[in-house]
C-alpha cells in the first residue's frame, strides 16, 4: 500500500507503518548486554551499556570495568541472554 501525500504519491516502494508492531525500547544506561562480533557476526557476553544515544550505545567492559572506543549501532546490541546450562550457551 503506498504512502500518499499532500503532493501526491510517495515515494515507490512506501508503505504505510502497521500500527501493530512494536519497536523494541531502547535499552537503558546500566543494562547488561551482548554484542555481534564485527567480524565473525556471532553475540560476546560481558558488557553493559554506559551511554544510550538515539541511534547508537557506549559500552562498559565488565571484565575490566573499561569503556569500548566507539560507538554501537543498536542493531549490534541486544539484551543479555540468560545462560541455558550448557557450555556454549
Amino acid at each position: 500500500m503506498s504512502v500518499a501525500g499532500p503532493d501526491g504519491p510517495g515515494p515507490a516502494g512506501a508503505v504505510e507503518p502497521n500500527p501493530r508492531v512494536q519497536l523494541p525500547k531502547p535499552l537503558e544506561a546500566g543494562t547488561r548486554v551482548d554484542v555481534r562480533d564485527r567480524f565473525q557476526g556471532r553475540w560476546t557476553h560481558g558488557f553493559v551499556v554506559a551511554e544510550a544515544n538515539e541511534d547508537t550505545y557506549r559500552l562498559r567492559r565488565l571484565s575490566d570495568d573499561s569503556i569500548l572506543p566507539g560507538y554501537f549501532a543498536h542493531d549490534s546490541v541486544r539484551r543479555e541472554r540468560g545462560r541455558r546450562g550448557t557450555w556454549w550457551y
